[in-house]
């Protein structure tokens, strides 16, 4: 196949096309610049995403699409729109496959029981536009003959990259090292390694039943103050609270996010599309970079 990936240059986005090039698969992927890395492999499109006809011309050339693209600021509802509907548009009655990137926040806090596909939203406000996003690829699937599929990853981690170790980076005050977190830490972050996440989604681009939804994770949630004190170990810091109400004059409503106390289950993913997730678990990850 042929697959047009928004977002090559991002932690998901060349995941996806690092799993999709890795099965034999060719791989178009947009980026904002002429300069940004891409995978190897993978043919550059410079694009600006928030210009409606920006995937036309590639969405004809493709047999399907993965949006793994983020503006990663106020913007980024608009920005989803603005690509599922153009390609939603490329794609009517064609049954090519759209994949789309949600978010296991969307299931807000769950507690101790493993939220699932079909676990209610409560998503915090940073998201709060999302239930309406998936909604536009349910009917895309029912009404416009669109292999729709959306993905809701947990926190991705794998190699340095992502909010994990951006979230967990020592800082330097007058007594040393120092790695802070949110509030006591003792919520739990659910997690997947991006190398993992980027072979769910190839299989999805593959097989996933239109209007199928998917969580990816990890089995097993990890507290972040144990994710903190394997980073403070590793580096020689000593681990502190955070005040919320403080941390959010720099991280604002991510800090909700980011506390967020969940539990997930991919079950539905590895009975459906056999996904066996096998990196590295996050704090043999965090141990190692």
């Amino acid at each position: 196949m042929r697959v047009l990936v928004t977002g090559v240059s991002g932690t998901i986005g060349s995941a996806v096309a690092r799993a999709l090039r890795g099965r034999g698969h060719t791989v178009v992927g947009t980026v904002t610049a002429s300069d940004r890395p891409v995978p190897e492999g993978v043919e550059p499109l410079v694009a600006d995403l928030f210009d409606p006809s920006a995937l036309s011309a590639a969405a004809a050339d493709v047999d399907a699409a993965v949006h793994a693209a983020s503006s990663n600021d106020e913007r980024a509802g608009e920005l989803d729109g603005i690509v599922v509907e153009s390609l939603l548009s490329a794609f009517q009655g064609t049954g090519k496959a759209l994949v789309y990137t949600s978010g296991l926040w969307l299931h807000g806090n769950t507690g101790d029981a493993p939220a699932t596909e079909i676990s209610p939203f409560a998503p915090p406000m940073v998201v709060s536009w999302r239930p309406a996003a998936e909604q536009v690829l349910a009917d895309g699937a029912a009404e416009r003959g669109v292999r729709t599929v959306r993905i809701r990853p947990g926190l991705v981690y794998g190699g340095g990259r992502g909010y994990v170790p951006m979230l967990l980076s020592p800082q330097e005050d007058a007594d040393g090292a120092l790695i802070r977190h949110f509030g006591d830490g003792s919520n739990r972050w659910s997690v997947v390694h991006a190398d993992d996440l980027g072979e769910l989604y190839a299989l999805a681009v593959e097989s996933a039943p239109a209007g199928s939804v998917y969580l990816g994770t990890n089995e097993d949630s990890v507290a972040v103050r144990d994710a903190a004190k394997v980073v403070a170990d590793r580096v020689g810091a000593r681990v502190e609270h955070w005040d919320p109400t403080e941390a959010q004059q720099y991280w604002s409503v991510m800090v909700e996010a980011f506390m967020l106390d969940q539990v997930a289950t991919s079950a539905k993913a590895r009975t459906d599309l056999g996904w066996v997730p096998s990196r590295p678990g996050l704090l043999e990850d965090l141990a190692a970079n």
